[in-house]
C-alpha cells in the first residue's frame, strides 16, 4: 500500500507503508511542516508497514520539534510492537 498523508481536524494521518522506499516523500513533507507549524499531531493508526528507517525519522523529527520548542504528539500507539520500537528511541515520557 502506498503512503498517504491526510490532515483532518489538525491531525496528520499516516496511512500505508512508512519504510525506506516511501521515506523521501514523507521526510520532505514533514520537514516543511516542522518549519511552518508550532504544533504537530501525527496519527500512526493506519500504518501498515514501519521499518527502522521510519521509526528513526519520526524520532528525529520529534527531537527537532522539542529543540525548537514546538509541540509534537504521536497518537495511535495501540500496536505494542510499534510502542516497543519507539521506546527504544527514547522519545516517550510515559
Amino acid at each position: 500500500m502506498a503512503l498517504t498523508i491526510t490532515k483532518q481536524s489538525g491531525v496528520y494521518e499516516i496511512s500505508g507503508a512508512l519504510n525506506t522506499q516511501s521515506m523521501s516523500s514523507f521526510k520532505n513533507y514533514f520537514e516543511l511542516i516542522l518549519e511552518q507549524s508550532a504544533f504537530i499531531k501525527m496519527s500512526i493508526n493506519k500504518i501498515t508497514d514501519l521499518d527502522i528507517a521510519g521509526v528513526k525519522f519520526i524520532s528525529s523529527l520529534y527531537r527537532r520539534a522539542v529543540e525548537k520548542n514546538k509541540v509534537f504528539f504521536i497518537v495511535g500507539l495501540a500496536n505494542k510492537e510499534l510502542v516497543a520500537l519507539f521506546k527504544k528511541e527514547e522519545i516517550f515520557t510515559y
